[in-house]
Order: C-alpha cells, then sequence, then structure tokens
C-alpha cells in the first residue's frame, strides 16, 4: 500500500509538471525564447502536494525528497571568457583585407569610390607590394547568403548610414575570428552583455537596456555591410589566387523580445553568431605567406565606440594606427597625410583657399590628437613648431597651416600592447624556453586537428622531421623553437 501511494503520489506531481510548462511556453506575453519560471512552478507543486497528501505511512523525508528533487541541482553557472583575457588587450585579425573594411567604414566618401562598367560603386584598393588588388562593395541585405552589391544611388544611401562607432564592432570581430583554429569553418558567439562590456555601454547610465540593445542592433550588421573581391597575382613562391566570395563576415543577430503592459515590444537581449568568409583561408592561415595579425586594446576600442560622429577625425587616425602602426614601424608622418586620414584629402585640398576651415581644422586636429592619446596611443611631434603639442592655449602664429602640413609625427603603440609583446617577447626567447617534449608537441598538434603533414608544412619543414621531434629521437632548434611554440600556442600554457 505504501509503495503504490507513492506511485500515484509521483506519477500525478510528473503530469502537474508537464501541464504547467506547456502552459507557460504558450503564454503570448513571454519572450520568443521560453523559460519556465521554475520558483513559480516549484510553488505551485508545493500547493499541489497541499491538496493530495500522502497516508500518514509515508515518510516525511521521503516527501521533501520528492519534492525537491528537480530543483536541488540546478545547472551551474560558469563565466564566459572574456575577449580581452588580462582586462587590457587580445590578438585580432589585422590583414591589410579587414582595413580596408574599417577604411569604408570610418572613411565614407572620402575614399576614392567609382562607378564600374555595370553601374556597381565599388572602391578599389591597391595592396602594400602594389601587386594585387582587393575591390570593395557595399550591400543593404548582408544576411541572405548571396548579398546584392548596390549601384551607385542605393550604394550612397548605405555607405552615409555607415558609423564610425562600427569600427569598434569590426574590430571585436577580428579579434573573435582570430581565436578560432580554422577560421575559415568556425564560428565565433557573442551575446549583449560581452558587447555591453567590450564597447563600453555597460557604463551608460542616460540609456535603458532597450536603447542599448537597439544601438547595438544597428552597429552590428554594419560590418557586414561591406563586401570585397580579392585579387593577388603569383608573388614569388606563392601562387596567385581570387577571392570571389564577397563576404568578410556573415552574421546572424538573434534578437529577444517581451512584451510589456502597453503591449509594445520591447528588446530585452541578442546574440550574435557570425562566421568570416573564404578570405580566412589566405589571410587568416598560419600555413600561408599572407597571415596577419596584431594586438588590439580594450581602450581603443571602446573609446572608438564612445567618440562615433562627435569626433569622426579621431576615429579615422585609431583605425588607421590600429592596422598600420607595427612594432617595428619606425616612419613619420607627415602632418599634411595625419590630416588627411583624419578629414579626407578633399577637404585638406580646399582649406588651402578657406581661412575659416583652416582655423576649424586646426582646432579639430588639436581635439583628435587628445582624443587619441586618452586611448593610449601616444604621439610625438618629430620635426615642427612647439605650440603644435603645448598645453596651454595660445594664438596661434601666423603662417600655422603650413606649419602643420609640414610637421613630422612619431606614433607609439599603446603601454598595453608593449607590454603585452614583452610578456611575449620573454616567454618566446630561446634563453628562456625549457625545451618541450614530443609528448606535449604531438598533443597540441592534434588538440588543433593538424595531420602531419600540415603541420610540418606550416613549419616549412618534412613529415619525418614532425615524426623524430613527436617521439622524441630529435630536439628542436633553438632556431626553429619560439616558431614552433607561436604556431601551436603552447607559449600561452603551462608546458
Amino acid at each position: 500500500m505504501k509503495q503504490l501511494a507513492k506511485t500515484l503520489y509521483s506519477k500525478l506531481l510528473h503530469l502537474f509538471h508537464q501541464v504547467m510548462v506547456i502552459t507557460i511556453s504558450r503564454n503570448p506575453n513571454s519572450k520568443e525564447t521560453n523559460v519556465v519560471d521554475e520558483e513559480s512552478l516549484k510553488d505551485q507543486t508545493i500547493q499541489l502536494s497541499k491538496q493530495i497528501p500522502l497516508p500518514d505511512r509515508v515518510n516525511k523525508d521521503e516527501q521533501n525528497l520528492l519534492l525537491n528533487y528537480q530543483y536541488s541541482a540546478k545547472p551551474r553557472q560558469f563565466k564566459k571568457a572574456s575577449l580581452f583575457p588580462d582586462s587590457k588587450t587580445n590578438v585580432a585579425a589585422l590583414s591589410l583585407v579587414l582595413y580596408g573594411v574599417a577604411e569604408v567604414l570610418s572613411q565614407k566618401m572620402n575614399l576614392s569610390w567609382k562607378s564600374q562598367v555595370n553601374n556597381i560603386f565599388s572602391y578599389e584598393k591597391e595592396a602594400k607590394t602594389g601587386k594585387g588588388k582587393i575591390f570593395y562593395y557595399v550591400t543593404d541585405n548582408p544576411e541572405t547568403p548571396q548579398p546584392e552589391t548596390l549601384a551607385e544611388e542605393a550604394a550612397l544611401v548605405v555607405i552615409d548610414q555607415f558609423d564610425p562607432r562600427a569600427c569598434a564592432i569590426h574590430l571585436i570581430y577580428c579579434a573573435l575570428v582570430a581565436s578560432l583554429d580554422k577560421p575559415w569553418s568556425g564560428n565565433f558567439v557573442i551575446d549583449d552583455k560581452q558587447l555591453f562590456e567590450y564597447t563600453g555601454l555597460i557604463k551608460r547610465r542616460d540609456l535603458c537596456k532597450h536603447e542599448k540593445l537597439s544601438i547595438l542592433y544597428d552597429l552590428l550588421r554594419q560590418p557586414a555591410q561591406v563586401l570585397a573581391c580579392i585579387a593577388s597575382p603569383k608573388q614569388g613562391k606563392v601562387g596567385a589566387f581570387t577571392v570571389a566570395d564577397l563576404k568578410i563576415w556573415d552574421v546572424s543577430i538573434i534578437r529577444d523580445f517581451e512584451t510589456d503592459k502597453a503591449g509594445n515590444n520591447k528588446l530585452v537581449g541578442l546574440k550574435v553568431i557570425g562566421q568570416a568568409g573564404v578570405w580566412t583561408k589566405y589571410f587568416l592561415n598560419k600555413s600561408k605567406n599572407h597571415y596577419q595579425t596584431g594586438i588590439i586594446t580594450k581602450k581603443t576600442v571602446q573609446k572608438l565606440f564612445s567618440i562615433g560622429k562627435q569626433n569622426a577625425g579621431a576615429a579615422r587616425m585609431l583605425v588607421w594606427l590600429t592596422f598600420q602602426i607595427q612594432p617595428e614601424f619606425q616612419d613619420c608622418v607627415m602632418g599634411k597625410t595625419l590630416m588627411e586620414i583624419a578629414y579626407g584629402a578633399d577637404k585638406v585640398s580646399t582649406a588651402e583657399q578657406d581661412r575659416q576651415l583652416r582655423r576649424q581644422m586646426a582646432d579639430d586636429l588639436e581635439t583628435d590628437l587628445k582624443v587619441v592619446k586618452e586611448a593610449g596611443w601616444q604621439a610625438e611631434l618629430e620635426t615642427g613648431p612647439a605650440w603644435l603639442t603645448s598645453s596651454t592655449s595660445a594664438k596661434r602664429p601666423i603662417g600655422y597651416w603650413n606649419q602643420i602640413l609640414n610637421s613630422r609625427w612619431r606614433f607609439h603603440l599603446p603601454a598595453e600592447v608593449q607590454e603585452r609583446l614583452t610578456l611575449d617577447s620573454n616567454q618566446l626567447s630561446a634563453n628562456n624556453i625549457q625545451p618541450v617534449s614530443g609528448n606535449v608537441i604531438r598533443e597540441a598538434r592534434k588538440a588543433k586537428g593538424w595531420s602531419r603533414a600540415f603541420f610540418a608544412t606550416t613549419m616549412e619543414k618534412s613529415v619525418s622531421w614532425v615524426d623524430a621531434v613527436e617521439t622524441g629521437t630529435r630536439q628542436v632548434s633553438q632556431k626553429d623553437l619560439p616558431k614552433l611554440l607561436n604556431t601551436l600556442e603552447l607559449h600561452l600554457n603551462r608546458y
């Protein structure tokens, strides 16, 4: 009798639980992704237990165990990994292809756009070596598998809507894709909480969550609205290739809505699922010669997102600095070049004949350089008058415009980047590295899903060399050790 009562009671509770799940999930006022209110369900289950008492012979401990079974082992919540593990920096894909996307988003019509024979609007960018070209286009339907490249009239509308803050989103995508072992086949996922942190929106107390998410939704699409066709001729041992797949970023944005008491839909959450285009096989593949990454800072991303249209010149300078200033960069930048980067060559040329415009641009340069400094970049005046870097507001001398154009500037990487490079350099220094065992190398290779042949190609070695190293019959030379550790990313772990 006791066993029968327990069985009937268990079945009644299970049936009630199923009915409540179905009822709650059909509630029209719930979110798009329905979540059962566990506390409410528990309360109602307890109420049911009072209406259907167990026989006195059923032990009270057994009753409590039955009621609390489903709620005593809730899944543990794990904190998601941060895009900036050290809270300051991360590695990001910073190839020429991606720089062009950032240029389109920030420079907009300052670039040399042209209508092709078929009336498609495009911006042509040459490779640094003068060999190879990249053609950029824009689209208004990036979500489709084959987005349409727009003609001049429609393209101008899209380009005009581009926001410099989208460059911050673009850099986040660049960092996310660089973390993938095989970026040409893997996806990256990021949610609104992470985006609030990375962009600094979490600090905006003047905006409600719906407003923050609405801002993000528009900006998250913009990097994916820039398309590119890449044509590279044969260069030495590197064969010619063409990337006809126009997508740089393939992004799907999943939004969650909630209906308020007035019947209005409010955006309460979003998630981005992204994948990089075919370009990664050539520009983010460690076995290819075009592979290029760099380091971005959280401070730069947040500053880019915060300044937006208010200081478009500063945003353009930050984009240029992030993609162009490398540790080995020693060249000075002419003041005229800096002005053209920030405000466009046409505007600089027009200012030659417009006194008021010259005064305004000089003021803007002074303000924008301060913004760049706040982002961590240091500008050193190599040659030029001292008033250009003076902190006091003084009347500019006669001929100040030519002094600005003829000045020479040297930019230094942010301190966070230099610290990261120093740390990595110390870790990769042959004098500070202990020999790595063959087992560690083999396991690291397998963890990446690489065959011995692929790893050999990446290291520019033979398969027999890989076999000898992994079996321990041969030690990796001091010359090859830094490259091996970097390729297998063993310098990031304790081995």
